[in-house]
C-alpha cells in the first residue's frame, strides 16, 4: 500500500508532465505554422508595397518629364515672343529714325525752295 501511495502520485505526476510536454510541442508547431503564415503574409505585403512604390515612382517620373517638356516648350515660346518683340522694337526705332530724316529733308527742301523763291523775287526786281 505504501508503494502504491508513492508510485501512484509519481505516475500521475509523470503522466501530467508528459501531457503538458506533448501539448507544449503541439502549440509550438502551431506557433511555427502561424509564424510561417505571418511571415508569408508579410513578405507578400512587402512585395505588393514595393510594386506600388515602383508604380508611384514611375508615375511621378513621367509627370516630372511631362512637366519639364511643357516648361521647355513654354520657355521656347516665351523666347520666340521676346525675339519678335525685340525685332519689332528695332523696326519701330528704324522707322522713327527714317521718318525724322525724311522730315529734316523736307524742311531743308522747303527752306531751299523759299530761298530760291526769294532769290527769284530779288532778281525779278532788279
Amino acid at each position: 500500500m505504501k508503494i502504491t501511495k508513492i508510485i501512484l502520485p509519481l505516475t500521475f505526476g509523470a503522466l501530467t508532465l508528459f501531457a503538458v510536454e506533448a501539448s507544449a510541442q503541439e502549440s509550438t508547431e502551431v506557433t511555427k505554422r502561424q509564424y510561417n503564415q505571418a511571415d508569408s503574409t508579410k513578405a507578400s505585403y512587402e512585395r505588393e508595397e514595393a510594386q506600388t512604390q515602383r508604380q508611384k515612382d514611375t508615375e511621378r517620373m513621367t509627370d516630372v518629364k511631362n512637366e519639364r517638356s511643357d516648361t521647355k516648350a513654354k520657355a521656347k515660346e516665351a523666347q520666340r515672343i521676346e525675339n519678335d518683340a525685340n525685332d519689332a522694337a528695332k523696326e519701330s526705332k528704324n522707322a522713327l529714325r527714317t521718318e525724322k530724316k525724311a522730315q529734316k529733308a523736307r524742311k531743308k527742301a522747303d527752306k531751299q525752295a523759299n530761298d530760291a523763291k526769294d532769290a527769284r523775287d530779288k532778281s525779278n526786281l532788279n
